[in-house]
């Protein structure tokens, strides 16, 4: 990718920094993180790091989502200092895949399985992935075309992680049915983005209409604006107003959203349902959603 670009810096006009975050999982990181330096050196790009160990912020939840988490907080950092405008993951059509399956198995909904998109924003930084329409095997025979040096992380073929266990081992169950299937799973995938947008915005629209205050620290809906509501709508204004709160919906699940519809319908006013992180309560005419994040 950032060859690439380095043929298209001129035309474009670009400034490119490349920034590489050390995990310090594996024996070889840092070696990968001098190969990297070297590199930049060579094409006079310029070049930040930052080296963490992420099994020092683990907390028992996810390691790879401990991982995720560090790693995008430094491209902020970077993104802050350098006032750059653009973020370019090296996200190809395995990884899409991959990474919709691995959603799948956890029961993930439509937003889920639409994957990552090949741009998106993320608090205020833009994120492209101009390789997603590639795969891995392409890109591996074009750098040995060219003749450029890499390096192949080799926890890669360890199934320890999760999404080693798709790549090693369903995916290759996969292909015995259907030897196009990351093709095939990548045009549902496309299909699906489509979907969820349209109906990203219109429940976007209905959760403006309906919501009547909004804080900090909680957000209150029209509780009749909410039992109109067709179920599928329902699930997103509800996710739409919990993600205004927290920032994401890790952690609610299908059951979560049951939950609520049973308060609205069923239980009586001032009945209040858990969530992780959140109350909601029913009042006489609103449904209000509150943080408990100090």
């Amino acid at each position: 990718m950032l060859y690439n670009f380095l043929k298209l810096r001129q035309e474009y006009k670009l400034t490119l920094v490349c920034v590489h975050f050390n995990h310090g999982l594996r024996p070889e990181a840092d070696q990968e993180e001098d190969f990297v330096k070297q590199m930049c050196r060579e094409l006079k790009v310029k070049y930040i790091s930052e080296k963490k160990n992420v099994k020092d912020f683990f907390q028992g939840d996810s390691l790879e989502q401990t991982a995720r988490n560090l790693r995008y907080d430094f491209f902020l950092k970077v993104f802050r200092q350098t006032k750059i405008k653009k973020l370019a993951l090296a996200h190809h059509k395995d990884d899409l895949v991959e990474t919709v399956l691995m959603r799948l198995i956890r029961g993930a909904g439509l937003k889920g399985l639409r994957g990552f998109l090949p741009k998106s924003r993320y608090r205020g930084l833009t994120v492209i992935r101009p390789l997603i329409e590639m795969r891995k095997e392409d890109v591996i025979t074009w750098l040995k075309k060219a003749k450029i040096p890499y390096h192949t992380d080799r926890s890669n073929f360890e199934d320890t992680f999760f999404r080693n266990k798709i790549r090693l081992k369903l995916l290759p169950l996969l292909q015995d049915l259907n030897p196009n299937i990351v093709e095939s799973l990548y045009n549902i995938i496309c299909g699906l983005s489509l979907d969820y947008d349209f109906i990203y915005a219109e429940s976007r629209r209905l959760f403006r209409s309906l919501k009547r205050r909004q804080g900090q620290k909680a957000v209150a809906l029209d509780i009749e604006g909410l039992k109109s509501l067709h179920p599928g709508m329902f699930n997103n204004v509800i996710r739409i107003a919990i993600e205004e709160l927290k920032g994401d919906t890790r952690k609610i699940e299908s059951r979560h959203l049951e939950e609520i519809r049973d308060l609205i319908f069923c239980r009586p006013r001032d009945s209040v349902v858990h969530l992780p992180t959140l109350a909601v309560k029913k009042e006489e005419r609103f449904l209000t959603i509150q943080s408990l994040i100090l």
